[in-house]
């Protein structure tokens, strides 16, 4: 049997142990670290993945196959993380929640309540505008009736909560300082802010064809922006007794001006 040459390059299963990494240093990370960061990595894939699934086709029309292809993996890895196709869609509806936690975290509130509200409406636009698959996410969801995130609730609450919060403190500092309206409700004034933005970009292009105006333009996007925090102060803005009389037909009451929230133009 001829000898082989020191030179020649091995092959086989002594060639793959060759070319086996070296052994991690002490201190290193571990294997089992290593095996969880691709294990996150993957699931993070199969999830931004899903996320464009769904948004796309809805729960019904999205597939697994085409989830996997795309985050690159096979079939049985989704079974194996997720089990079936719906909780892989309650894991999307979960993930969009969360990123809406993580984004107001970033949200630090002024001490001027008016000027503070009307971040809050502006961050929350901007929320929507750079997360279109919230928006058609949560069109789906309505379309279902709410079927699968009922069944997270303590998800919803997480994202929801910090931000009814948020809304509640800057009214009662504005009521406080008498410049905001004491008739209206936290609920009522987080509705408004959400509806706002939500309705313009989930009726985006119907609006669009009967209004014959591209929606979606820089131009129109940063009219829309200002106008719906003017709306939104200005439905908290304090009422004088001109105004009152007005909407109830009943005879003004001499009383001391009371100031108003400052509409101020960005």
């Amino acid at each position: 049997m001829p000898e082989r040459s020191p030179s020649a390059p091995r092959t086989g299963r002594l060639a793959a142990r060759a070319d086996e990494p070296a052994p991690i240093a002490e201190g290193g990370p571990t294997r089992r670290r290593l095996r969880r960061e691709r294990t996150d990595l993957l699931e993070t894939r199969i999830l931004d993945a899903a996320v464009e699934e769904f948004a796309e086709h809805g729960f019904a029309g999205a597939r697994i196959e085409r989830v996997s292809a795309a985050a690159g993996t096979v079939d049985r890895m989704l079974y194996y993380y997720y089990g079936n196709k719906e909780r892989l869609y309650q894991a999307v509806l979960a993930k969009i929640y969360e990123d809406m936690i993580g984004a107001q975290r970033e949200f630090v509130t002024p001490e001027d309540p008016v000027e503070g509200m009307r971040q809050l409406v502006l961050h929350s636009w901007d929320h929507y505008l750079s997360h279109p698959n919230l928006v058609r996410l949560l069109m789906n969801e309505n379309l279902l009736r709410g079927k699968h995130i009922r069944q997270a609730p303590q998800v919803v609450e997480r994202a929801t909560l910090p931000l009814l919060q948020t809304v509640a403190t800057l009214l009662e500092s504005g009521q406080a300082r008498g410049v905001f309206r004491r008739d209206l409700s936290s609920e009522h004034v987080l509705m408004t802010i959400m509806s706002l933005g939500f309705f313009y970009l989930s009726n985006q292009y119907t609006c669009a064809t009967w209004i014959g105006a591209d929606l979606m333009s820089p131009r129109r996007r940063a009219a829309w922006r200002a106008h719906i925090g003017d709306v939104v102060l200005s439905m908290l803005a304090v009422r004088d007794e001109a105004d009152e009389a007005a909407e109830t037909g009943e005879p003004q009451a001499a009383t001391k001006p009371r100031r108003r929230a400052a509409v101020k133009k960005k």
